[in-house]
């Protein structure tokens, strides 16, 4: 038998915030776009591009939660109480709940958390007084939650009928297992890739999207007080031999982005095979990021 999670406001809330920063990054990007096509550049300009930037993965993580929030269920049987959210899995064998307690029987007890959490959206994992660690699988504050207490952790959850839980627990309880379940979370294979624990990788990768960066900014900053005209390319006994207008100097920054994104993309098909060809792709890009600072200097200098 499967259980929705009680109905709040941690869904709508989370599409309104995916909404407004949507919305944020249209904004920005239109009036990114309008003072490049206008050669209006300077650093704010940068900081508008930086922005939306950095608000894609956290996009991304709030997507991600919306969508846990708003699929949460609890399905009940015989074996044992399985918690899905998207396409994530918690198996609790029936066999290892000792008790399910009442949140609103702990009298307003402050429970320590951690995770990302909002109003309506209780998932992370903290300590209750009394009871230990616990995971919270719910979309109700503490006291409007049940607490499935196993041996070493607890869960708290909010299925919409709790007293129609209790009663089908109790009576699945009475049939006993007719298989037994072990005690275990499944995650989509995305989440377990070896990448998102390798420091050295992202040291690398983060290396060559810093010096990137810092290059579009040096060179948003110094637009507005360079010349129309600025010497491109010298010769080899030093003479002069191209100008061109200013707006060509991001050439060299997005050629370094080009080179980054490439590296980026054959270092990730290569990660499933080896780590050293991977590596040097980064550490490849990274320097090259850094010579076309050089190159930048060169020509202001």
């Amino acid at each position: 038998m499967t259980f929705r999670a009680k109905f709040s406001v941690g869904g709508p809330l989370g599409l309104l915030f995916i909404v407004l920063i949507a919305a944020l990054d249209v904004w920005l990007l239109n009036r990114l776009l309008n003072s490049i096509e206008t050669t209006q550049i300077n650093f704010l300009v940068f900081l508008m591009g930086l922005i939306i930037l950095l608000s894609i993965p956290l996009l991304l993580v709030l997507v991600y939660q919306t969508i846990g929030c708003l699929t949460l269920r609890y399905h009940l049987d015989r074996n044992g109480i399985v918690v899905r959210w998207g396409s994530t899995e918690l198996v609790v064998p029936i066999r290892d709940i000792q008790r399910i307690l009442l949140g609103k029987d702990f009298g307003g007890t402050i429970v320590r958390r951690r995770g990302l959490r909002w109003p309506g959206h209780e998932r992370g994992v903290g300590r209750v007084p009394g009871i230990g660690r616990t995971r919270f699988l719910a979309t109700r504050p503490f006291e409007d939650q049940l607490l499935l207490v196993t041996p070493g952790q607890a869960f708290g959850i909010s299925p919409q009928e709790p007293r129609e839980f209790l009663k089908q627990f109790e009576a699945r309880g009475e049939l006993g297992p007719n298989r037994l379940l072990e005690p275990q979370i499944r995650h989509p294979r995305w989440t377990s890739w070896r990448i998102w624990s390798d420091q050295t990788a992202w040291l690398l990768i983060a290396a060559g999207m810093v010096i990137n960066l810092a290059l579009f900014g040096y060179l948003c900053a110094l637009y507005p007080n360079l010349d129309l005209q600025l010497p491109l390319h010298f010769s080899s006994e030093g003479t002069v031999d191209r100008i061109g207008d200013k707006i060509e100097l991001f050439a060299l920054p997005i050629i370094g982005l080009i080179i980054l994104a490439t590296n980026l993309a054959l270092g990730l098909i290569l990660y499933t095979r080896e780590r050293a060809g991977p590596y040097l792709l980064w550490g490849a890009a990274a320097v090259v990021q850094a010579l076309f600072w050089l190159a930048t200097f060169s020509i202001l200098l």
